[in-house]
């Protein structure tokens, strides 16, 4: 950007955020923020660098395995549900899980279950239960809301998951840190830092446990289905024609194993860190197993196939849309400019706190909960170093500014995949819990403001 012009950056991701907000469209909002990212670094000579742009992003290995991971998982998913697994394992589940609020408190406590991966967390759990959920009649927005709280908030805590490992090898490539000893080790002591995990974890049990108030849209969705509407919202139920998930099916309880081994399967190869071959294994496994059982013929496992990579259309197109707005950012060095606006007034004390908001803010206008934290360690962290700061306290801030993106921002990943595994609309998942995870935000903002008064 041009000297002097360097606040053109925050027009994009201002503009991605109000029209999402005011349209409820995802993907409109982030196509044309994009678009507006390279009018202003380019004018109108835009269309070419935006086209590359588009092929660069197709192309790359990381959007690449994301594309992949969503599709598998989405075809794992219809598989599950149509060989009876889910039918037979809903059985049980509603032994427990009674009416809403152990419904509620049950998704929960799956969710602390499974935590090797955002994703694949929240495909299963959402699987297991999103028939028991609508049986009792609780909202679907409520549902998501649960399942994206124990993604990444649960994953970022656990060293052997995929945010444990990835953040672990981050930390352990900054040079000005000098650490030394294992990844992981190191990892450990970052681990009581991790205020927005806590804090996203601790409301989101409030919720469940029927001891928070519902806010805003999510009180709409509550209201609604109280005063006997849908468990989703009219702008979801093009997403839902043609189904009864409150029917559930009797059957042989041994069909549970249809849905347990193969997520044990997948489990397994993602606690080895081989996520993508876990889910594609997990898959031929459905086969092995669904074919001479009888459970389903050929012809229906290929339909399942198609299927649930047909579901996963939607979540593609808007993440594809999402990594345009994050290159594009990072192009127009947004990172750089917001990191520069607020140096003039760091202090040790009051340092970790502005490193989790400044992460925060970065990753949810851009979508990018890993991309953001990878570009601003390096910025960062050398600052903290040269104040005094505690590290741990820095690496946290900076990992939890990431999560916050993952969970609050309207076009992550695992805000859309969560979306779609409950088959509402985006925005409707976005905006019902967009208040609970400021108010996570805003109790983790504290937590490292007096921390960082207190250890630096």
């Amino acid at each position: 950007m041009s000297s002097g012009f360097e606040w053109l950056c925050l027009i994009p991701p201002l503009f991605i955020v109000v029209w999402a907000v005011i349209t409820k469209k995802t993907f409109s909002a982030l196509i044309i923020g994009a678009a507006l990212s390279y009018v202003l670094m380019y004018q109108l000579d835009f269309f070419t660098p935006f086209v590359d742009a588009l092929y660069a992003v197709i192309m790359d290995a990381d959007t690449v395995w994301v594309i992949l991971l969503t599709i598998f998982i989405g075809i794992f998913i219809e598989l599950v549900t149509h060989s009876g697994g889910v039918d037979a394992l809903t059985q049980y589940i509603l032994k427990v899980a009674t009416n809403r609020r152990r419904t509620l408190l049950s998704t929960f406590v799956l969710g602390l279950c499974f935590f090797i991966g955002d994703v694949s967390n929240i495909g299963t759990i959402g699987a297991a239960m999103k028939k028991t959920a609508d049986k009792n009649r609780v909202p679907r927005e409520a549902l998501a809301y649960i399942l994206d709280s124990t993604a990444a908030p649960v994953c970022i805590l656990v060293p052997v998951s995929s945010w444990g490992v990835f953040f672990a090898g981050l930390f352990m490539a900054e040079k000005s840190l000098d650490l030394t000893g294992s990844a992981i080790s190191n990892y450990m002591h970052v681990i009581p830092f991790m205020f927005y995990s806590f804090a996203a974890i601790l409301v989101v049990f409030l919720f469940s446990a029927g001891w928070l108030p519902k806010m805003g849209m999510m009180k709409t969705a509550y209201e609604r289905v109280d005063g006997g509407g849908n468990v989703y919202s009219d702008r979801s139920a093009y997403l839902n024609v043609g189904q009864d998930d409150t029917e559930v099916v009797k059957v042989a309880p041994w069909k549970s194993l249809l849905f347990i081994v193969p997520l044990a399967i997948l489990v397994i190869w993602a606690i080895l860190g081989m996520f993508m071959e876990g889910a594609m294994i997990a898959i031929a496994v459905c086969a092995v197993m669904y074919i001479p059982l009888k459970v389903m013929k050929f012809n229906d496992y290929c339909r399942c196939c198609m299927e649930g990579t047909k579901n996963m259309i939607s979540p593609v197109i808007i993440i594809i849309g999402a990594f345009m707005v994050r290159d594009a950012l990072v192009a127009m060095e947004l990172p750089e400019y917001v990191s520069g606006a607020v140096e003039s007034i760091l202090s040790p004390a009051v340092f970790p706190a502005i490193a989790f908001v400044v992460v925060a803010i970065l990753s949810f206008t851009t979508g990018s909960n890993w991309g953001v934290p990878a570009v601003m360690i390096p910025i960062i962290v050398p600052i903290a170093v040269g104040i005094g700061c505690n590290p741990y306290i820095i690496l946290a801030a900076i990992a939890c500014g990431g999560c916050f993106g993952s969970h609050a921002c309207f076009y992550s990943d695992a805000t859309v995949f969560t979306s779609a595994v409950c088959k509402i609309e985006n925005m409707d998942h976005a905006l019902s819990q967009l208040p609970y995870c400021l108010l996570s935000a805003g109790l983790a903002t504290l937590a490292f403001l007096v921390t960082g008064i207190v250890i630096n």
